[in-house]
């Protein structure tokens, strides 16, 4: 649980810098290694979609987690609703976040073959990067919430 945890908010940070930094390199058009904003631009949404796709596996495995828990060591508690209510809280938005991500890269191609202008996709990464940072922010609550359902449980 903790390793996964940790490499959720490891991931989440490297996540962060490639987009930002993606982002001032369409501003500014430098290259990072002989990669240009394209080639960077597919890098970074593999990896946010990993980390994201991970995030979301560790609400699914820690909700299985502790109802295999209680099962097998037949302990009663609301534990199990209260993991599903940290579930709902926290997926709707990465969810949400998670398209616009999709939106902004596939944008990046029409603004590359002239069909939409470049505002358009400058206005969908400033979107998408405040609502990264609110997304977090739900994330880190929705983590600390877990952590503490499962110390209460195991400690109960």
């Amino acid at each position: 649980m903790w390793f996964f945890m940790i490499l959720c908010y490891l991931m989440s940070l490297l996540t962060f810098f490639l987009l930002l930094l993606n982002g001032l390199q369409g501003y500014f058009h430098f290259k990072i290694f002989h990669a240009n904003h394209a080639t960077l631009a597919i890098l970074t949404m593999i990896i946010y979609l990993f980390t994201k796709t991970l995030i979301i596996f560790y609400f699914v495995g820690i909700g299985v987690s502790i109802k295999e828990f209680m099962i097998d060591n037949k302990k009663s508690g609301d534990y199990h609703k209260r993991i599903i209510s940290v579930k709902r809280r926290i997926y709707p938005p990465l969810l949400l976040n998670m398209l616009l991500v999709m939106i902004l890269f596939i944008s990046g191609g029409a603004v590359d073959t002239k069909h939409i202008p470049g505002w358009i996709h400058s206005l969908l990464f400033y979107i998408s990067m405040i609502h990264f940072a609110k997304t977090a922010v739900i994330e880190h609550q929705s983590f600390k919430e877990s952590t503490s359902i499962v110390i209460e449980m195991a400690q109960a």
